[in-house]
């Protein structure tokens, strides 16, 4: 048995009617004889004219892919949360949902008496060292004279290294802050990314660790799908699927499995998964709905056509197979 391609035959119809509307000779007809109910005879000269081909097909295992609806998504080694490091005030925010900021950007500006204390304890660091340091220079001098002892010296110089020291780590303290000009604490980007969303609100007070702000990079994307616990079985590491998107439409990628959980959902008896994207198509972002085709574990005995040769007719794709030369069963 063979599958007819399906294109051609809308082809010919069409080559009918503008024959005989048109006056010009029309392509010859077709046998007279009866034809069976249900059943399209067509002549060699009309499938010559219409180009129909037709070609063989095999009864073999086949199974149908599921759809599996899914999430775009950065991975989640891509994704950050930016918390507050102090306890404050939020003064101002500088993102919106979608921007796109660069590695160490300011995100928030937070007041707090935090950053008070650490600048007034750089501060008195300096002075101390500043102390320290003309007391060891005179101390010098005066061992230079012979007016003080060696062991003199050397407990100056420990107190000079010493403040050395603290003023170092009261400068790290402040840099940890990220102290803007208006003397304000900053969240900054960890990294550059897109903004997803941005939970922190002017005049909002914030506690330490509090979620400000969600981003990541968007460079790569993969979709997560709950994938039916029999089909998942199937899968591994590396294999690949097809995924599409609802916006925009008809948006097709290409996808292979990157992570699968290791435990079943006992909700809805499905394994979560993550397909890495191949290529991002245009107009595809984070947050994207889409629809993995996966392969199901069940197969039945069936044909597999191309898609071409199949036209939709009373909601249905029918494929027209020969039952005889000539003779075309839909």
């Amino acid at each position: 048995m063979s599958a007819l391609n399906l294109q051609p035959v809308a082809l010919l119809t069409g080559l009918l009617i503008v024959g005989s509307s048109c006056g010009g000779e029309a392509p010859p007809a077709a046998s007279t004889d009866p034809v069976p109910q249900g059943l399209v005879r067509l002549s060699e000269a009309q499938m010559r004219v219409a180009a129909i081909e037709a070609s063989p097909i095999d009864v073999a295992a086949v199974s149908q892919p599921i759809a599996v609806p899914g999430t775009v998504q950065p991975p989640d080694t891509a994704q950050a949360i930016v918390g507050s490091i102090v306890d404050g005030r939020v003064m101002s925010v500088h993102v919106l949902p979608g921007d796109r900021v660069r590695r160490g950007a300011t995100l928030v500006e937070i007041h707090s008496e935090e950053l008070s204390t650490a600048q007034r304890d750089l501060s008195a660091a300096e002075a101390d060292l500043a102390f320290h340091e003309r007391s060891l220079q005179r101390s010098e001098a005066l061992l230079e004279a012979g007016a003080v002892s060696l062991e003199e010296v050397e407990r100056r110089q420990a107190d000079f290294q010493a403040a050395t020291a603290e003023l170092q780590r009261a400068q790290e303290i402040v840099d940890h802050l990220y102290p803007t000009r208006r003397g304000n604490t900053s969240a900054v980007a960890p990294r550059a990314g897109t903004v997803f969303k941005v939970l922190a609100r002017p005049g909002q007070a914030v506690l330490k660790g509090a979620p400000l702000v969600e981003m990541g990079s968007t460079d790569v994307l993969w979709v997560t799908a709950f994938v039916p616990e029999h089909t998942a079985s199937t899968l591994s590491v590396g294999d690949r699927v097809q995924v599409r998107f609802g916006s925009p439409p008809d948006a097709v990628a290409s996808a292979h499995l990157v992570r699968s959980g290791d435990y079943v959902d006992s909700a809805n008896r499905s394994v979560e998964m993550r397909f890495a994207l191949d290529s991002i198509p245009p107009g595809v972002r984070a947050g994207s709905f889409a629809v993995v085709d996966v392969e199901q574990a069940d197969v039945i005995e069936g044909v597999r056509v191309p898609q071409d040769v199949a036209v939709r007719m009373d909601g249905q794709d029918v494929v027209f197979l020969v039952e005889e030369p000539g003779l075309f069963r839909p």
